[in-house]
């Protein structure tokens, strides 16, 4: 089992520190999620001399005493503050839903501290400009709506919530985070890294369309890419998945080489 140790409230190393010369990939889980919600991803992903760093929200697990937090910038402020100071050697910001949006966040913040990443990686999630959540609709949820909502997510994600008291624990931290989304404004133009778009063709939350959407918020070389599955796709994929966000420095490299293509996207795989 990888060890994990929290380095600040809302940054956990999972696995040993890294080193100068490796890679810190700091890993964003979605909307309802925590940093356990991610731990399979770590062991797969670290090679010698690496790291990960994986964003531990308030309000959930070992903080549930803690306020959730009501803006996603402002996490994004915490979380690059914090990076900073812990993350060694290139860094690699990968973030599945939510998560996604938050490393685009992230990203830019970085960029302007004088510590850009070397890339990042947004699976299943909507570009900044196509977050469709409103807050006068996610305010008016009652019980039934939210038992609904997480009926309708238990069968994305195969992890059914079966009883009352595990949604009672459930159903205040997916509402805190809707309501993140629902109130987020990006601040940001283009980011100047390279930029990955991943997720799946039978996502019916965030399409393909959705994921194309990114081009537009990079300048620093885009490619989209998808695989069978919904929007949790990936845990049908954790290697193939691993395998795209380790090749974030090498994409560095190249995009510093030669410009991005100007013609569309890969073929999907």
């Amino acid at each position: 089992m990888v060890s994990r140790r929290p380095l600040t409230p809302l940054l956990w190393r999972f696995g040993d520190a890294g080193g100068p010369a490796g890679v810190t990939f700091v890993l964003a889980p979605f909307a309802g999620g925590s940093a356990y919600s991610l731990a399979e991803l770590p062991p797969r992903l670290v090679r010698p001399g690496d790291t990960a760093l994986v964003i531990q929200y308030p309000g959930r697990g070992p903080r549930s005493t803690e306020p959730h937090a009501t803006s996603l910038s402002e996490v994004a402020e915490e979380a690059a503050r914090d990076i900073v100071r812990h993350g060694t050697g290139t860094l690699v910001l990968a973030g599945h839903s939510m998560g996604g949006l938050l490393c685009y966040e992230i990203a830019a913040l970085l960029t302007a501290m004088g510590r850009p990443p070397a890339g990042v990686v947004v699976s299943a999630a909507p570009p900044p400009d196509r977050v469709r959540l409103d807050t006068a609709r996610v305010l008016s949820m009652g019980r039934g709506d939210w038992l609904a909502e997480l009926a309708e997510g238990a069968a994305a994600t195969g992890a059914p919530v079966d009883s009352d008291d595990l949604a009672d624990l459930v159903i205040p931290v997916l509402r805190a985070d809707y309501l993140m989304l629902a109130r987020y404004r990006p601040e940001h133009g283009p980011l100047r890294v390279p930029l990955l778009a991943l997720g799946g063709t039978g996502d019916p939350w965030v399409t393909e369309d959705h994921l194309e959407a990114w081009r537009t918020w990079t300048v620093g070389g885009f490619e989209r890419r998808t695989w069978p599955g919904g929007h949790f796709y990936y845990r049908e994929r954790l290697d193939d998945l691993c395998t795209a966000v380790r090749s974030m420095p090498h994409r560095a490299t190249a995009d510093e080489i030669s410009p991005p293509a100007t013609t569309g996207p890969d073929p999907a795989v």
